[in-house]
């Protein structure tokens, strides 16, 4: 049986499970109120339109909470940038070329693409919880409208893309978010720095 290794705490789940479900709530309801014409049978999902306006409202304050929470866990490693993060990037973390996948530099706790995708979740998520709130409880301008909205197209890029590449993309990652330990041997391909670290 393979040695396993923790890679995220029970806090870390839960804090990291409220801002996805929340933010995948926003984006459906979101969707629905800015596309009524062609996108607007998204907020029956919800049960019409007023219940939508409530699930959007209140789904923003566990995103924006939860989005706190997981400031302390996760921005400190997005900060961590060192020349392997560099080389990663420029080589596009090898999901371009199988030649080099087998090359490409060692990675931290976190890869340098997961580090980007991180910064702007936190930047845009603060924005758009704002922006947000400033709609909601006060008299919008149209530039507090124009970030919120700029913001959700972020979200609505980068959402997807993480869920596909936090499972398809690749097998076992998926396990972090559910159980929180991964294999060794996993860890030593994909994390060698985070592995060599923490002394495992």
């Amino acid at each position: 049986m393979a040695k396993m290794i923790q890679k995220s705490t029970a806090f870390e789940r839960i804090v990291h499970w409220l801002l996805a479900l929340s933010c995948l709530a926003l984006l459906l309801t979101g969707l629905g109120f800015l596309y009524k014409d062609s996108l607007g049978w998204l907020n029956t999902l919800f049960g019409g339109v007023h219940a939508a306006r409530l699930v959007h409202n209140w789904g923003g304050i566990v995103f924006a909470v939860s989005l706190v929470l997981s400031l302390g866990t996760w921005v400190p490693e997005c900060l961590k940038w060192s020349s392997d993060d560099s080389k990663w990037l420029g080589m596009a973390g090898g999901y371009l070329s199988k030649e080099k996948a087998k090359e490409l530099p060692p990675q931290g706790k976190i890869n340098a693409g997961q580090k980007i995708a991180g910064i702007m979740v936190f930047v845009s998520g603060i924005l758009i919880s704002v922006s947000g709130l400033i709609i909601w409880l006060a008299t919008p301008t149209p530039v507090w409208v124009l970030i919120h909205n700029v913001c959700a197209l972020i979200f609505s890029v980068i959402v997807p893309v993480h869920i596909y590449l936090a499972t398809a993309a690749n097998p076992g990652t998926f396990r972090i978010m559910t159980r929180g330990d991964v294999p060794l041997y996993w860890a030593k391909k994909k994390h060698p720095k985070w592995v060599k670290e923490i002394g495992a």
